[in-house]
């Protein structure tokens, strides 16, 4: 997909090279961006996403070209296509000559790279915009983005921290804007966060006694049912060599043994893992909630 868009773009560059005085050529960017913003009010972002690119390619003007780029990136959003609106943003970060529409645009390029699973890059962005915009830097909206980013980046020094800023941004009567601040250092003290449990830790315990792994990453019942077929493996080995079944007994017995046994080295460690997700989700749920709720008290 990726050569198609870039054989499509190469040619219309040379379409508007050898064929200046095409349609395309001749119509005025200003009115590919008023086709645009009418196609986007009408609700076909698709085709304004469309418009908006062609007023970015067929304009000269930088100022014409972030415009039409950060209306094009919003069209996008609105279907859901947030990597082609943030490769676009990167387009034009380089033009600092317009402050208000770089503002925007490190701003929109934070929510992109937020809504993509990239928390530690949206932190990233929004520490530049609070570089090169102090004063603006500061609003409900941008100090809720970069709290939420520091909660699923796990940064959550960084999430608290922007927190009470947010707190102390909303003005609220004091008696509310201290039990919040006394509000958010419970929620984001360590002594809140889970217990994660060690995915090494857990491998070792199966190593040397079968199922404790499981009982250290909060599966008691996984790890007697580990260890009992372990045990059961076992005792079918001996009894089928008992029975003077020796072939059979290492081939049948060992093998399912040695199958239970590594399996439940790696299924402890896995297990460790997914306790520590689950928990960290229902931590980080937490903390998004109290976050949003700040800007509907």
């Amino acid at each position: 997909m990726k050569w198609i868009n870039a054989f499509c773009l190469i040619c219309i560059f040379l379409c508007v090279s050898f064929f200046p005085d095409s349609a395309y050529a001749q119509k005025d960017s200003n009115a590919f961006l008023e086709e645009g913003r009418d196609l986007f009010r009408q609700g076909y972002y698709f085709e304004a996403g469309i418009a908006f690119e062609r007023a970015y390619f067929f304009t000269t003007d930088n100022r014409t070209r972030l415009e039409a780029n950060l209306e094009r990136a919003e069209a996008l959003k609105q279907t859901g296509e947030y990597l082609k609106a943030r490769n676009d943003l990167q387009r034009t970060l380089h033009l600092r000559q317009f402050p208000e529409l770089h503002f925007q645009l490190l701003y929109e390029l934070a929510f992109c790279e937020y809504m993509l699973g990239n928390y530690s890059n949206a932190s990233g962005s929004l520490a530049q915009l609070k570089h090169f915009y102090p004063d603006e830097y500061f609003s409900e909206e941008i100090l809720t983005l970069h709290a939420l980013a520091g909660v699923m980046a796990e940064d959550i020094s960084l999430a608290q921290e922007k927190t009470i800023e947010l707190i102390m941004y909303r003005n609220n009567e004091p008696y509310i804007t201290d039990s919040l601040i006394a509000r958010s250092m419970v929620l984001f003290c360590e002594c809140s966060a889970p217990i994660l449990r060690s995915e090494k830790t857990a491998s070792r315990f199966s190593t040397f006694i079968p199922g404790a792994g499981h009982f250290y990453a909060g599966y008691p019942g996984k790890g007697l049912l580990n260890a009992g077929s372990q045990l059961a493996s076992l005792g079918l080995a001996a009894f089928m060599g008992l029975n003077n079944f020796y072939v059979s007994g290492f081939v049948v017995g060992l093998g399912m043994f040695q199958s239970f046994y590594f399996g439940g080295v790696r299924q402890a460690a896995f297990l460790a893992e997914q306790r520590n997700l689950n928990e960290m989700a229902v931590f980080k749920e937490l903390l998004k909630e109290f976050i949003l709720s700040l800007n509907h008290d």
